[in-house]
């Protein structure tokens, strides 16, 4: 009885001591919210109420409104655009608040062109955020 008592207790402080490290270390992501549209979103009550199209228009600007938390001033992020599978543009940018705020990565209306649209931020090489939609 004492051996399993033993055996439960030593698991328990391993799972407790896991726990510990996964928040410590284990989830880096900051991004908290993200909007593919052909409009920017400036402030985060506009981001929060956005809906996301299912759909694009080729021929338009499109912005990547993101919102980040956990960020101090000065960290910069990568922005990748890809459409149809070919990377049409990388842009880094950086916070220009501290804590919380909205970078917005725009793409040109003439690399927007009918079919799938795939928006990637990055922090170094690690992806945080990918989305891809369709544009007619």
């Amino acid at each position: 009885m004492n051996m399993k008592r033993s055996n439960v207790f030593l698991f328990g402080v391993l799972m407790l001591f896991a726990s510990m490290l996964m928040s410590c270390f284990g989830n880096m992501n900051t991004v908290e919210t993200c909007v593919l549209s052909n409009v920017p979103y400036n402030d985060k009550a506009g981001l929060e109420r956005a809906k996301q199209p299912e759909n694009l228009e080729a021929g338009r600007n499109m912005y990547a409104s993101v919102y980040f938390i956990e960020s101090p001033l000065g960290m910069e992020y990568t922005a990748k655009w890809y459409v149809n599978g070919n990377e049409v543009k990388t842009e880094t940018k950086a916070m220009v608040t501290n804590r919380q705020g909205i970078i917005i990565y725009p793409l040109e209306a003439d690399r927007v062109v009918a079919g799938k649209i795939r928006f990637e931020i990055l922090y170094h090489t690690e992806v945080l955020f990918s989305k891809e939609l369709s544009v007619q």
